[in-house]
C-alpha cells in the first residue's frame, strides 16, 4: 500500500511539472523582449507546437485512496469536446464519497463535473468554470489513453481512460 501511495504521489508531481503555463503578461513581455526565442534563425521554422485533438468519449477506471488510506477504484469517464486548443468536459466518477476526491467532483459523482480545458502539446489542464484559478484535472495523452490526476484531491487520484468514439 505504501508504494502505491508514493507511485500516485510521482504521478502527480510529474504532472504539475508538465503543466506550466505562461499568463497574457507573461507572453506580452516575451513578445517585447529583444531576445524572443521567435527572432532565432534555428528555430523560426519550427512552428507551434501542433494540438492533440482529445473530442470524444472516454472510459476507464479511476484509483485512489479513500478513509484510512484504504484502496478506492471504480469507474470514470470523460466526454470531451474541443475545437482547437480549447474544449469542455463532462467528467463522471462512481463511488467517489469516501474517496479524497476534490468536492466539486464528489458532490456531481456519476453525474459528471462541467470543466473547460485547454490543450498544449498532449497534456490537458481542466478547470471548473466557477473557479478558474484552480485546475482540477490533469490529463497526458499517452500511447491512445488519457492518464490524469486531481491535483487539488486530498490524497493522489490517478484516471485511466481509453477512447470509444470521437
Amino acid at each position: 500500500m505504501e508504494n502505491l501511495r508514493w507511485w500516485l504521489l510521482l504521478i502527480a508531481a510529474v504532472m504539475f511539472s508538465m503543466s506550466g503555463c505562461a499568463s497574457a503578461r507573461d507572453h506580452a513581455a516575451g513578445q517585447a523582449s529583444p531576445t524572443h526565442v521567435a527572432a532565432s534563425p534555428v528555430l523560426a521554422d519550427a512552428g507551434p507546437v501542433p494540438v492533440v485533438d482529445l473530442t470524444g468519449r472516454w472510459v476507464g477506471t479511476w484509483k485512489g485512496l479513500g478513509l484510512f488510506d484504504s484502496l478506492r477504484y471504480a469507474w470514470a469517464e470523460a466526454t470531451l469536446a474541443q475545437q482547437g486548443p480549447l474544449g469542455v468536459a463532462q467528467l463522471r466518477m462512481e463511488n467517489t464519497i469516501a474517496a479524497g476526491v476534490p468536492w466539486m467532483v464528489r458532490l456531481e459523482g456519476s453525474r459528471g463535473v462541467r470543466l473547460v480545458y485547454r490543450v498544449a502539446g498532449s497534456d490537458a489542464l481542466m478547470r471548473h468554470p466557477a473557479l478558474p484559478g484552480e485546475i482540477v484535472a490533469a490529463f497526458t495523452l499517452v500511447d491512445d489513453r488519457l492518464i490524469g490526476t486531481l491535483p487539488s484531491a486530498g490524497s493522489p487520484v490517478v484516471i485511466k481512460l481509453a477512447r470509444q468514439e470521437r
